[in-house]
């Protein structure tokens, strides 16, 4: 399984952060840095591009 899926299945809440680490094969400290980087990847919006009017 895609280690993005499973991330974003625990957090859509489909798992819990001990399901998600069985089916990734880290532990808690593991986990922990994994959502930590993965949180700074994270794009803000589903659409990177946005057009923003500074008037």
């Amino acid at each position: 399984m895609d280690k993005q899926k499973v991330i974003e299945a625990y957090r859509r809440g489909l798992i819990t952060l001990q399901e998600c680490g069985q089916i990734l094969g880290a532990e808690q400290t593991q986990l922990d840095d994994l959502m930590r980087t993965e949180n700074h990847r994270r794009p803000i919006s589903q659409n990177p591009y946005m057009i923003v009017d500074h008037f």
